[in-house]
């Protein structure tokens, strides 16, 4: 599905693999992740290369979604119209977290289910087209999840705080945990955090609060994930309402 992440497990040694538009690790045990975009196209194909030269040909058919218009009307002039200033120090903010987001690591903690790190309405979901006071926003890449100041936001799975900095632009304060090989949560719009960066949580760990900072009309939770530089819905990955 778009936006969909698959786990997958090689049963021989890998010699070489061919996935145009994708980028997949294979780890020493033969783990990798396989991620579909937004846009994914309606078919893609990966051929694997064994090193005893057999060759396994897959193709994948990937279901289409359809996204509903989100429209927030009455934000500050100045939180949709951004000037220059803010314009630089978004981009120097989106090159670091694509700098985290981008680094692989070893950890497996993908394997076990995700859950929810705060419950309460979703208000917002991951890829819709967002119009901001009647001009286009951009593609809204998280979950948005209506709780109040202060709720606790759990880890959704085991990880590696990889950063936590406030006061971003748009994202205000913003919390990534690196679940390892490629894949990532990141929290924004926080009120302060409870783990610091190199810390390794558990699941169901509190790591921060939930807040209004940055571009916001209101307390919620932002959550979003990442594999490697592909946006994929973290509703997909939930699997339990623990």
């Amino acid at each position: 599905m778009q936006g969909g992440l698959l786990r997958a497990k090689l049963d021989g040694k890998l010699g070489k693999m061919a996935f145009p538009g994708h980028r997949a690790i294979v780890s020493d045990e033969g783990d990798f992740l396989i991620a579909f975009g937004r846009n994914a196209p309606k078919q893609e194909k990966i051929t694997i290369t064994f090193e005893d030269g057999q060759v396994l040909e897959r193709v994948f058919d990937v279901e289409q979604r359809t996204f509903e218009t989100d429209k927030i009307d009455n934000l500050p002039k100045d939180m949709v119209e951004l000037d220059m200033p803010t314009r630089v120090k978004l981009t120097q903010a989106e090159q670091k977290l694509d700098a985290v987001r981008k680094k692989y690591t070893k950890k497996t903690c993908f394997k076990e289910p995700f859950i929810w790190p705060s419950k309460g309405k979703v208000t917002s979901r991951y890829g819709q087209p967002r119009v901001l006071n009647g001009t286009d926003g951009g593609i809204h890449w998280g979950v948005d999840i209506a709780v109040p100041t202060g709720t606790p936001v759990r880890a959704p799975a085991c990880g590696t705080v990889v950063f936590a900095e406030k006061n971003l632009p748009l994202s205000g304060d913003t919390l990534i945990i690196d679940h390892g090989q490629g894949l990532t949560s990141t929290f924004i719009h926080l009120n302060g955090f409870a783990a610091k960066v190199g810390d390794e949580v558990k699941q169901g760990q509190t790591v921060a609060r939930v807040g209004m900072t940055g571009r916001t009309n209101g307390a919620h939770l932002d959550w979003r994930m990442n594999f490697f530089e592909v946006r994929i819905d973290p509703e997909l990955l939930v699997t339990s309402e623990k």
